[in-house]
């Protein structure tokens, strides 16, 4: 608004500057009055380029819930795989890069960051400051931050909800764009019963889902156990069981079967992050895109400035 009051103030001044001093010339004119409406349509141009958000006009509004149970810090053999990390690495170069690409625009975003085992906890409510929120899912986002044992994807949705209801009410409409990253392998080791319950809560609010999913389904993965000099030793078993196994199917049917309202994602793919900024519709502007509108704008500004010191001082 503030951006659209100058232009305004801007092209008022020069009209009226055009009106004294250089309309008053008849053959001269058609040519500035044609500036003015090529002027207007290159500053809407610019500020519209600079960001490109696809739904309603406002913040765009994204929860972020993500997986923090012991099977989020399962990796594949390093001998066999090479270091790739955990799956909740995984998914961290997926969020991190994206709170990137969301700062590039100039649309604000507001952030909530949820932890979640077999219970959830709300690390960061709405919030626009993405430093913070990257800081949170860098540093605070680990295995083991929250003491239940567990995984529950119905725990995250449940979590959410009122996040989402306490937006204020002109963001509350279902037709204003929201959206939740869901994080988390699949792996569900308490009953599934609140998923479905969570997820038409989510869609009668407007909530489109992103299902980040995390793990090798090619690769068994499983806790790391390594000597004191920080080598592989092997896998520990917990609970009888050494390696964990990924569910993508469950975090397909929380993204849903509309590709208009959800979204799956594996976090290994290449295009992950890309893949989540075209569904949220929020593009990072161009610099070539704004140098070459910029340069626009400038000439503009440079002809009429000439126009009026060759013939905005003649009587």
């Amino acid at each position: 608004m503030y951006t659209a009051a100058v232009y305004l103030v801007g092209l008022l001044l020069v009209t009226y500057w055009l009106r004294l001093r250089v309309w008053k010339k008849p053959s001269f004119s058609p040519i500035t009055f044609l500036m003015l409406p090529l002027m207007l349509v290159l500053l809407i141009v610019q500020e519209r380029s600079a960001d490109d958000f696809t739904g309603p006009q406002g913040p765009v509004l994204l929860a972020i819930a993500a997986d923090v149970s012991l099977s989020m810090g399962t990796i594949p053999d390093p001998a066999t795989n090479g270091d790739t990390g955990t799956r909740l690495a995984r998914a961290q170069r997926v969020m991190l890069p994206l709170l990137t690409q969301l700062s590039a625009t100039a649309r604000s975003t507001m952030i909530s960051v949820t932890a979640f085992t077999s219970k959830s906890e709300t690390l960061l409510a709405w919030d626009d400051d993405l430093s913070l929120a990257r800081e949170i899912i860098e540093y605070v986002l680990t295995t083991g931050l929250l003491t239940e044992a567990g995984s529950d994807v119905g725990t995250a949705l449940t979590g959410v909800v009122p996040l989402f209801e306490s937006l204020p009410h002109a963001f509350r409409d279902p037709e204003r764009a929201k959206f939740l990253i869901l994080v988390s392998d699949g792996e569900q080791t308490v009953t599934r019963a609140g998923n479905v319950a969570m997820l038409g809560n989510l869609r009668e609010l407007g909530v489109q889902v992103i299902s980040l999913h995390v793990g090798l389904e090619e690769a068994p993965e499983g806790l790391p156990v390594y000597d004191e000099n920080d080598s592989f030793m092997g896998f520990e078993e917990v609970d009888g069981q050494i390696f964990s196994v990924p569910d993508p199917e469950l975090m397909r049917t929380i993204a849903g079967d509309d590709p208009a309202r959800g979204l799956f994602v594996r976090a290994e793919s290449a295009d992950a992050v890309s893949s989540i900024m075209n569904f949220i519709g929020v593009q990072a502007s161009g610099s070539t895109t704004n140098a070459m509108n910029f340069g626009a704008v400038i000439g503009v500004w440079a002809l009429i400035i000439v126009t009026l010191l060759r013939y905005g001082f003649e009587e």
